[in-house]
């Protein structure tokens, strides 16, 4: 997996409709090795040669897809855990928590158990409306990231408020530091 890593980096930066292209570079790959590297002639031909034979190709159709969703999924679902278990105990993320914030009800009471859950569901949510949005519009990650803050985080430029926020009716404030940390 540490391989593919590498391999999901670059397609940071394609979009979805490039994807057949990088199962044909895998096939070239497979079958000619580092032989295609050679040249720019030789890299031709061997895309001419791969092209003509979609038997070769076959078992690498929809790869570049799998180890997409594949990442992507597993990236969403840290996320959703990290978010829950910080929010669950420390009422804030780990950003908002070294920076001294945390997250409070509209009626300036400490979050509640469902508030966490529901915050951390509706970034779920958005997480996967980005990546639909990414395959929808056929857009790379990078613009699909500046998308979802956008979209996530306009509302605090007119409202003062994410809208994460605005939805679960929270918002972030300094934490109350005690003298004596017991009374927490």
């Amino acid at each position: 997996m540490a391989s593919h890593l590498g391999s999901y980096y670059a397609l940071l930066d394609a979009v979805p409709s490039s994807y057949p292209a990088q199962d044909t570079y895998k096939a070239m790959h497979s079958v000619y090795d580092n032989t295609i590297y050679e040249s720019t002639e030789k890299w031709v031909q061997c895309y001419k040669e791969i092209s003509q034979k979609p038997e070769l190709i076959a078992p690498h159709k929809g790869e570049t897809l799998s180890w997409d969703l594949q990442i992507t999924g597993l990236f969403i679902i840290v996320n959703f855990i990290y978010y829950l278990l910080w929010e669950w105990i420390f009422r804030a993320s780990l950003g908002k928590f070294l920076c001294g914030l945390t997250v409070a009800s509209d009626n300036n009471q400490p979050t509640t158990e469902k508030e966490i859950i529901k915050r951390c569901f509706l970034l779920l949510l958005l997480m996967i409306a980005a990546v639909g949005l990414r395959f929808t519009f056929d857009i790379n990650y990078y613009m699909t990231i500046l998308l979802f803050f956008l979209i996530v985080d306009t509302s605090v430029i007119i409202k003062g408020k994410s809208l994460i926020d605005i939805m679960t009716n929270t918002y972030i404030t300094k934490r109350k530091i005690y003298k004596n940390e017991n009374l927490k």
